[in-house]
């Protein structure tokens, strides 16, 4: 199956429930407890994507900066504190106010996707963003893909730009790719 027929494949699975969301989100916080506080990129979610905002206010010590989408499609960052907007593909994101947070003061990427492999294989939409964040990260901050098991396939298709995540977070708990381990 190319990458195309399983994003086609996937659009057809609902969302997960509150229940499993809610069980991912809880699991990152113990996971991120256990950790020293840092910079994190998280993400704004689709209807499709595990809600992580909630992880603002259980961790407050950590700084939050969300992505924004450039005309260049480039993707830079601001404090999730700034004013927000929609952007034309139907995804809220900070407005272009504030300071941008170059991407060597992240400690580590919350990154949303339409599926993961064990192996830390990502599918995400099909623009490259957060394949050309994980290739500019320091090699020091992690990547922690956030999905539920349901999205969790075997064998993602991988091409040679395609990067892959480091750790995957479900409502098992968070778990190093095959690749990490």
């Amino acid at each position: 199956m190319d990458k195309g027929d399983l994003r086609g494949m996937l659009r057809s699975v609902p969302g997960p429930s509150a229940e499993v969301a809610s069980r991912v989100v809880m699991g990152l916080f113990q996971w991120m407890s256990g950790r020293l506080p840092g910079t994190v990129s998280a993400y704004l979610p689709m209807k499709d994507e595990i809600d992580v905002t909630h992880l603002f206010q259980a961790l407050p010590g950590w700084r939050w900066v969300l992505p924004r989408v450039e005309a260049d499609a480039s993707l830079t960052f601001r404090d999730r504190d700034v004013p927000r907007e929609m952007h034309r593909w139907g995804m809220e994101q900070p407005s272009d106010t504030g300071r941008v947070v170059p991407v060597h003061e992240l400690d580590m990427i919350l990154v949303p996707g339409l599926a993961f492999d064990e192996t830390g294989a990502r599918l995400g939409r099909g623009g490259g963003y957060y394949d050309r964040l994980l290739g500019d990260r320091r090699g020091d901050c992690p990547a922690v893909g956030v999905t539920w098991n349901q999205r969790v396939v075997e064998g993602i298709p991988v091409d040679e730009h395609d990067r892959s995540v480091d750790f995957l977070a479900t409502e098992d708990g968070v778990v190093p790719s095959r690749a990490k381990r």
